[in-house]
């Protein structure tokens, strides 16, 4: 079978199994919880770890059970310069912004704890 989709090019893409793994690794998920909700064996999801590109239906069902945004993610290993369409860029703004705005309501919430105020 020819897979060109797995020759390395100029820009070569994520190894999109082991981003798998270490998202459901951030997110303290295990392999069977995840599979559970997939609906499929554990020794399958193991084996989609080993894959360098999976099909967008499984991506797709991995980010649901997951509730983990695989699509956003990706984009930050487009090339630099790689213009994005117009609603992903405001969509990437919004989750830094949403960040941000989690962070400084972290930040406060210390501030206000180191000075005894009581929410």
């Amino acid at each position: 079978m020819n897979r060109t989709h797995l020759r390395k090019g100029n820009h070569p893409h994520p190894h999109i199994g082991q981003l798998v793994k270490r998202v459901m690794r951030d997110k303290k998920l295990s392999q069977a919880e995840v599979a559970r909700r997939m609906t499929i064996s554990p020794s399958s999801l193991a084996n989609y770890f080993k894959q360098p590109s999976l099909q967008f239906g499984i991506l797709w069902n991995l980010g649901i059970a997951m509730d983990y945004d695989f699509l956003t993610e990706l984009t930050d290993y487009y090339p630099p310069g790689l213009v994005l369409n117009a609603s992903s860029k405001v969509i990437i703004e919004l989750g830094e912004k949403n960040k941000l705005i989690a962070d400084l309501q972290k930040e406060n919430g210390i501030y206000k704890r180191a000075l005894g105020i009581k929410e």
